[in-house]
């Protein structure tokens, strides 16, 4: 959901620019469901969260983030440097982060050089499981304020789709939790996933993939093949998350998922994601894209 453009004349949000040197009239450099971003200077930003903002998330993306190890990977992933609260508002000052919006070059280019920024896109999800290889002794969310936790992969995909398609109410409760999970195999270990790693949440110098964005709720130790997995879903031309894509991009995706032997483990991943995002229920289109997988799918 994007912010309304009048929310930077709301007194509150004057308060927090006005503290860090800013005014109305700077242009953000972004806004986003969660925050508006502004550049502080050569190295930071400043990340305004909208009305209802949740300081205790910003530290426990804090917290993941330092437990994190982004030395093991050739991107770089945010630092935030300090959080608080003025005049109601919660803000972050974070690390500048190198590149531009993927999602905007992808508007400009094709042939060879989109493909290969496709391939680029999937191989930078699939390097994140380095962020950190195993460690943890469970499976299941890293930072949120409830988190659902498991012994086994499958169990975390059967509890966490029904906590979802519960949310999202009749008829998506009704759909088979566990029979989601069955043809998803158990991995060795528990390692990183982003859950969230679309080609909105990357940054890009043309080249290669240069940022990925979003620590945050998302996250969960489990199977890192999830990420190259969910990348590839997102770029499906009906999934609308990305409105952008198209037929190649998605046929780039699949050649890339079978060189890697991940091809198997797509629609399994598909429809499991489906039932994960159902509790976007304030998302029209994202719901109406998780009922046309999994109704359809029964």
């Amino acid at each position: 959901m994007m912010v309304s453009v009048t929310d930077t004349a709301n007194p509150c949000n004057k308060a927090v620019l006005a503290a860090f040197g800013l005014g109305t009239d700077d242009e953000p450099l972004g806004r986003g469901g969660e925050a508006a971003t502004y550049a502080l200077d050569g190295d930071r930003i400043l990340r305004v969260l909208h009305p209802g903002g949740d300081i205790d998330q910003i530290r426990r993306n804090k917290a993941l983030l330092r437990d994190l190890n982004a030395s093991a990977v050739s991107f770089q992933i945010p630092e935030i440097f300090e959080f608080g609260d003025i005049a109601g508002r919660t803000y972050g000052i974070e690390r500048l982060l190198p590149g531009s919006s993927l999602v905007e070059l992808l508007k400009t280019i094709e042939g060879p050089e989109r493909d290969h920024l496709i391939e680029s896109y999937l191989e930078a999800a699939h390097a994140l499981g380095d962020l950190r290889r195993g460690g943890w002794n469970f499976y299941g969310e890293l930072a949120i304020a409830q988190p659902v936790r498991t012994e086994t992969w499958r169990e975390f995909l059967t509890k966490r789709a029904e906590k979802s398609m519960a949310k999202a109410g009749y008829p998506l409760d009704q759909v088979d939790a566990a029979g989601l999970a069955l043809d998803l195999p158990e991995p060795a270990r528990p390692e990183f996933v982003h859950l969230d790693a679309f080609a909105g949440n990357m940054l890009t110098d043309g080249a290669r993939i240069t940022a990925i964005l979003d620590f945050g709720p998302t996250c969960i130790a489990g199977d890192r093949r999830f990420d190259p997995l969910a990348a590839a879903v997102y770029l499906e031309p009906q999934h609308l998350l990305l409105p952008i894509s198209t037929t190649r991009d998605m046929d780039v995706a699949r050649s890339w998922l079978r060189s890697v032997g991940l091809l198997d483990m797509l629609e399994p991943a598909r429809r499991w994601l489906a039932a994960y995002w159902a509790f976007a229920v304030n998302d029209a289109p994202l719901q109406s894209w998780c009922r046309s997988v999994l109704l359809q799918s029964r």
